[in-house]
Order: C-alpha cells, then structure tokens, then sequence
C-alpha cells in the first residue's frame, strides 16, 4: 500500500518508538535531528526533513521545519492539490509534534537565555497548520494519545470525532504554551493589560455549591492537588473552599492549631500546646455552628482526637496525616471526607467571574506585627494583650464581613460574621461568647461607624479592641473606650472579605 508522509519532531520522545513502529506500515516518516538519530537506532526508516525541502537546519537548529514544502504539504487542501504538485509539494497526513519544555525550563534557576531558547517556533506552527487541516492531517501533541491513535491507524477506523479532538488539544496544547510565555515576560506586571488564565487537568467534584450546579478543580499547569483524598465520599466544590479558607487560616500559626470551618467562614479556631487541646478550644467557640463542618488541622490527627471527631458529625477533615490508630477510628464513618494537606501555596491573586469579565485582585496575605499597631486609647495595652489582639486579628481578617472575633489568649470564644451592619456582628460575635467575653479582647474587620459596638463591647467585659480605624466618628469609639477604661488599638489596616 502506498504509505502517506507523516512529520515526527518531539521533545517529549516518550513512547514515540513504539508509536512510529505499529503505524510504520501507513506512514513513511520524516524528522529533524535528535527524534530522526533516535528513531534510525530503533531501526525505523526515517528520512531528515531537509531531504524534502532540500534546505539544511540553520541557526543552530533554531530553523528546521518552517518552509513551504512542509507547510504546503500540512496545509493544501483537495482542491489544492493540482498547485501542490506543480510546486512538487507532498502531502503531509500526519504531524506528530511536541515542544521545547519552556515551563520545566523558567519553574527551576535559569537564566533568561535559556528561557528564551526555549520558546519553540516551528513546533508550534506545525501543530497549528495541522490542526487547521484536521480535515486531512492527524495532528498529535501528547503520548497519551499514541495507543487509541494506533490502533485507529492499523484497523483503518480514523473517525472525523477523532480528527476534530486531536485538532481541539492541539489548540489547546499551543494555547497553554502561548500563555506560559506571556505570563513569564509579564512576570514583573502585578497586572498586566491583558489577563491571560491557563488551567489544566480537571479533577471531578461531586456537585457545585448546590446540588443541581456542576462543578469541576482546573489545575494550574504542572500542578498537583493541594489534596489527596484516603477515605469518604466524593469531594464537592463546597469541601474544597471550605478547605482553602481552613489552611488559610492555619497559615499563620506555627503552634498546634485546629480551623473550624463552616461556609467559608471560621466558627472556631484555636492554638495550644497540643492538637486535641487545639480542637477543644476551638470546638467549645461555637458547638453549634461546627455541626456539619469542615475541620483544617496543622498536624497529624492522633487517635486521642479521632475519638472526638467521630463522636461527632463532620462533613470533612484536612490534616497533614493521620496516625494508624486514628485511621481505623474515623474510617468507620463511610462517608466521611478524609484528606491530607499536600504541599501547596497560597495563590497570590483571587479571581472572580462577574458579568461580561472577571475581577481579579491580590490575595490579603499581609500580616501585622506589634509595631503596625497604634494605641489610640488612655490605656496602653500589656504585651498579653497585645499578643491576643493579634492573634483576634488572624481569625477575623479570615471571617466574611461585616465580622468580629471575640478572642483570648490563642482560643476564639465568638464569631460574629456575614452581618449587614458592624454592630450586628459584634452582638453575634458578644452572643456566641456568652459569659466568657469576661476580660477578652474583640477583632473588627473594619472601622466603627458609631461608638455602639465599644459599648456593647465594654457591657460584656471586653478589655481590649482592635480594628482599622478610619471612620469620621473615630473620636467618639476612642472616648467610648477611655470612658470605660478599656485598651484600643487601630490595626491601620482593613480586612474585608466579601
């Protein structure tokens, strides 16, 4: 039978032998250097590109393939083929290419050099030509997809559904590359003119927000999850935001910490010596509110607290591990979600979808210390106090807004978030807390509009506050604050979540 012309250039020279050789009898090959001496050793006849276009590789190789009696041969169409053979053009019925690694190349040091060299030109317009053309030309950019191709090949069963799925990856395969450039020359632009995204990968999740919306996690290029799911149902969108807001949280404790997370919002976090005391602090915050939650944790459950967990009902828990121990404990529950933390990092920008765009903006990663603060108050804080203010403004920088954080020491003792007015969330924040506000400290989020949340704050024994500040009536909280003896710093800075 007579044999068509197929093109193989890969970088990615996985499997590529086994590939040429089922399809060998179908396609005489061409390629360029180092994939023709690798496919010549396996004993697979291939002849160099420049024996069609009787041009030598220049440039250091930086040209091989660009010219017209390759991409003619890609392009011409049926109709075309009377001026392709009088151009003495074949036909090329199969581009078998990958690129140049730029992102393994820029994701370790390099210098910008090797980036540069990296940015493949002639694959990409191979791939693209071919794509175009699906019509005529098989067009394949990954590995995964040599097995079902071969076979197509060999039983003579090359759909057109085929012939268009490889053309979309194909264009996606060069789309994804195309932005990994861009973003890596634009790197110095926190905002650049245009916002290019790239994701790959999807992993499946049970539903979206609700039962009816469905719902998919696209992984940014090269990226695992920030996850590995080991026991329980299947993972929802709503699991997954819920666990981002608890490492979030967890960010910024060092000591043994435990998130309870309900809605995007914490309802209880705490700091202790030890990780079950961790969750008893965090726990007694709110026992109602952590019915049904979603449990971050920043070190390995023991079987000690396994025994607590499954004494109640929780939707899902994060860890960095489990004990053995702890395992068969919480494993009894079927459907419980059970996850360890895999290495992550917190994304620099949030992105979200409104009407005809996107907003994007920087993720609110900033921490405060003691110097940031500025004591407003007759009063001055004692070191204590100013250890549990910051550590108050952990939690509600975390809290949907309007929010408060009733706090002491390294414990929450209530939240109120999610309101429509400041003094709501505090009389939440004060409700949950109950009696033990009694010489704590309260976080706001943002300014006080009136002096009604300090009083509402000093009626339950609040001792010291911080918030922004900002507000045309700050001198009445700060008078509200002296009256009452009590400590009040400014923060200088907001923390809405919305």
């Amino acid at each position: 039978m007579d044999r068509s012309l197929g093109i193989v250039s890969v970088f990615n020279k996985e499997g590529i032998i086994d590939f040429c050789r089922s399809i060998s009898s179908h396609y005489r090959f061409i390629s360029t250097g180092k994939t023709a001496e690798l496919l010549e050793t396996a004993n697979i006849d291939v002849d160099l590109v420049s024996s069609i276009t009787d041009y030598p590789e220049i440039l250091d190789g930086r040209v091989k393939t660009l010219h017209p009696k390759i991409l003619g041969g890609i392009l011409g169409t049926d109709e075309q083929q009377s001026e392709l053979e009088k151009m003495g053009i074949q036909p090329i019925g199969l581009v078998v290419v990958n690129l140049y690694p730029f992102e393994q190349v820029t994701s370790r040091p390099h210098a910008l050099a090797d980036a540069i060299e990296n940015i493949d030109i002639g694959g990409v317009t191979l791939i693209r030509a071919a794509a175009k053309n699906y019509e005529k030309v098989l067009v394949i950019t990954s590995p995964d997809d040599y097995e079902h191709v071969a076979e197509a090949i060999t039983l003579n069963k090359v759909s057109k559904e085929l012939r268009r799925n490889l053309a979309k990856k194909a264009f996606l395969h060069t789309a994804k590359y195309d932005v990994a450039i861009s973003h890596y020359l634009t790197s110095d632009e926190k905002f650049p003119s245009e916002y290019l995204l790239s994701f790959e990968n999807p992993q499946n999740l049970r539903y979206g927000e609700n039962l009816h919306q469905e719902a998919r996690y696209y992984l940014l290029p090269g990226n695992t999850p920030f996850y590995t799911q080991i026991h329980g149902k299947d993972i929802s969108y709503n699991n997954l935001v819920d666990f981002y807001a608890a490492i979030s949280v967890l960010s910024e404790h060092t000591r043994p910490s435990c998130a309870i997370i309900k809605h995007t919002s914490p309802c209880g976090v705490a700091s202790a010596k030890d990780i079950e005391t961790a969750f008893d602090h965090a726990f007694a915050t709110d026992n109602l509110s952590a019915f049904g939650s979603v449990m971050g944790f920043n070190r390995p459950i023991t079987e000690k607290l396994a025994e607590k967990l499954h004494a109640m009902f929780v939707d899902a828990i994060i860890a960095p591990q489990y004990r053995k121990s702890a395992l068969r404990i919480l494993t009894k529950k079927s459907k419980l979600i059970l996850c360890t933390l895999n290495e992550h990092t917190i994304p620099e920008q949030s992105i979200r979808s409104i009407p005809n765009g996107i907003l994007v903006q920087t993720t609110d990663t900033h921490t405060i210390t003691k110097d940031d603060l500025t004591v407003v108050s007759k009063k001055y804080p004692t070191s204590q106090e100013l250890d549990d203010l910051l550590f108050a403004w952990k939690i509600v920088k975390y809290a949907k807004s309007n929010a408060a954080v009733i706090s002491k020491e390294t414990r929450t003792l209530g939240i109120g978030m999610g309101q429509t007015s400041r003094i709501g969330a505090v009389e939440l924040a004060l409700k949950r807390a109950e009696h033990r506000s009694e010489g704590a400290v309260m976080a706001s989020d943002a300014f006080f509009p009136y002096r009604d949340s300090i009083d509402a704050a000093v009626e339950k024994g609040i001792q010291a506050v911080i918030a922004p500040g900002g507000s045309i009536r700050d001198n009445e909280s700060i008078d509200a604050a002296n009256d009452a003896g009590i400590v009040f710093v400014w923060s200088k800075i907001r923390a809405f979540l919305h």
